[in-house]
């Protein structure tokens, strides 16, 4: 079960919230299950679905609010190791058959310049879940096929780090958009035939341990990863 949030710490006084904090207030401080995140989500996400920027948009707004009254996702610049990031990404389509534009990257490592990590959207969203879960439990069990190098340079504006308590949320967000380019224009690719490409070598996996220093603006997130 996800745990859900006490009714005093969601109290907003300009009266906007991210859909964040939207799902927080939904869940009135009661423990939800992960079949209710999808479905509230999905309920009031078709904006974000259209729109993916708008999440980031919306946080950038909240930072404008009284610091006691923002959600604990943080914007930043450059990405940080073992934690969850959505993101806007512009690829050089080379050597990619197809990319997302708006990854969901758990990373493993990083740096100024790039990051590599797993963006858990290559996965059907029934499969996020899993995935959250086990990296909650602190286990990395993930297909080779979302692994991925990102070029921080590529990145259109801010990255957000979402809070651990975020997640559930995060992997049931439809902001998924897959593109390939034709012809020197970038068009659409289906997140089904994604999903299906990822199952079919589902079983080539990355393992490992994901050790937690800190995590959410009291120290650092540190990890030592070893591959079964």
């Amino acid at each position: 079960m996800a745990k859900g949030f006490k009714k005093e710490a969601i109290q907003k006084t300009s009266g906007y919230q991210t859909i964040f904090e939207r799902v927080k207030e939904k869940a009135g401080g009661e423990e939800q299950s992960w079949q209710w995140y999808r479905k509230t989500v999905r309920s009031m996400a078709l904006e974000y679905k259209q729109h993916p920027d708008k999440t980031i948009r919306d946080e950038r707004r909240d930072r404008s609010d009284d610091e006691e009254n923002q959600d604990e996702n943080k914007l930043r610049r450059y990405a940080r190791q073992g934690h969850l990031f959505l993101f806007e990404y512009k690829a050089k389509m080379k050597y990619l058959p197809y990319y997302d534009t708006f990854p969901l990257v758990y990373v493993i490592k990083a740096n100024a310049d790039h990051f590599f990590g797993a963006n858990l959207h290559y996965m059907e969203p029934r499969k996020r879940i899993i995935a959250i879960s086990k990296l909650k439990d602190n286990r990395i069990d993930l297909p080779r096929k979302c692994f991925h190098k990102y070029i921080t340079d590529h990145i259109d504006g801010f990255l957000l780090d979402l809070a651990l308590d975020e997640w559930e949320t995060s992997v049931v967000l439809p902001v998924e958009h897959f593109v390939k380019d034709r012809g020197g224009t970038l068009v659409p690719y289906k997140s089904s035939e994604v999903w299906s490409e990822t199952n079919q070598n589902y079983n080539d996996r990355v393992k490992a341990k994901r050790i937690i220093r800190n995590y959410g603006g009291v120290g650092e997130d540190m990890q030592i990863y070893t591959r079964d």
